[in-house]
């Protein structure tokens, strides 16, 4: 997926990638383009990983310069407490968390690589490096891992890294990353169908945002769109009740309570 978002100042960048979306099974480079933050994902084997480990002490510089990333339906109560959710200006129409108002720059990742602490981290973000990608079976994921990270290390270089093997079989740290990015994968479905439904009745709107900045400078945001809240109360009867049934309208009242946190970018920012 491409994100469109742009700042006045600024053009398009590609913030996220659809979730669902994963590289070659055979480790090889995808023909369409890599997900956000993955410089080469490969299959976690012991043959390409053994030896190896993850930092305990992981940090998310990889996130410094990631002003938006995709977020899921089940996510949007926890996001819409620290970002705007909005939904991207493409054909995809993705929700996406909005983590800065310039382009490039994430408000909640410090020089450090820390995460303003108590804010929530976006699903997406805390994958990485690890995806689940199509094996060669609709039915046969495969964890990749991008074996550019930071995160990645040699166990004999930091011995208080986690292995990503132990004995030849895959450590309690791959097991519990493959388990995550598992569930995280199956939200991708429920979040498509969310989407869908807002497609089918033309709910979103293409929305310009202006922030007003410190000493009188404005900031405009342009390609992302919002529910549009005179159309989503027309909906009939009937349909609300089965979107309430689904979840959905409080997923849509979180996103319109996102809104405010725009305003408060600024006082971070």
């Amino acid at each position: 997926m491409t994100d469109k978002m742009k700042s006045q100042n600024g053009n398009g960048t590609s913030p996220s990638a659809a979730p669902g979306q994963a590289p070659d099974p055979k480790g090889a480079p995808a023909q369409q383009p890599l997900p956000l933050f993955y410089s080469a994902p490969v299959p976690v084997h012991e043959k390409s990983f053994g030896g190896k480990g993850l930092r305990q002490e992981g940090n998310y510089s990889f996130a410094a310069k990631a002003h938006a990333v995709a977020v899921h339906m089940q996510e949007f109560r926890f996001a819409a407490a620290h970002y705007p959710v909005v939904f991207s200006d493409d054909e995809v129409a993705m929700p996406l968390a909005v983590l800065g108002y310039r382009e490039g720059a994430n408000l909640f990742v410090d020089a450090q690589g820390k995460w303003t602490e108590g804010a929530y981290v976006p699903a997406y973000v805390r994958r990485y490096p690890f995806v689940i990608g199509q094996g060669a079976k609709p039915d046969e994921p495969i964890l990749y891992l991008d074996r550019e990270s930071d995160m990645l290390v040699d166990m004999a270089d930091e011995p208080e890294a986690e292995p990503l093997f132990v004995d030849g079989a895959p450590s309690e740290r791959v097991k519990k990353v493959l388990e995550f990015c598992g569930a995280f994968q199956q939200q991708a479905p429920l979040t498509q169908a969310f989407v869908d439904a807002i497609a089918k009745h033309g709910l979103l709107e293409t929305k310009e945002i202006r922030l007003d900045l410190p000493k009188g400078q404005q900031q405009l945001l342009t390609g992302l769109r919002i529910i549009d809240e005179a159309k989503f109360n027309a909906l009939p009867d009937e349909e609300f009740l089965a979107w309430r049934k689904q979840g959905w309208v409080a997923a849509v009242h979180w996103h319109w309570a996102s809104m405010d946190n725009f305003r408060r970018m600024v006082v971070r920012g």
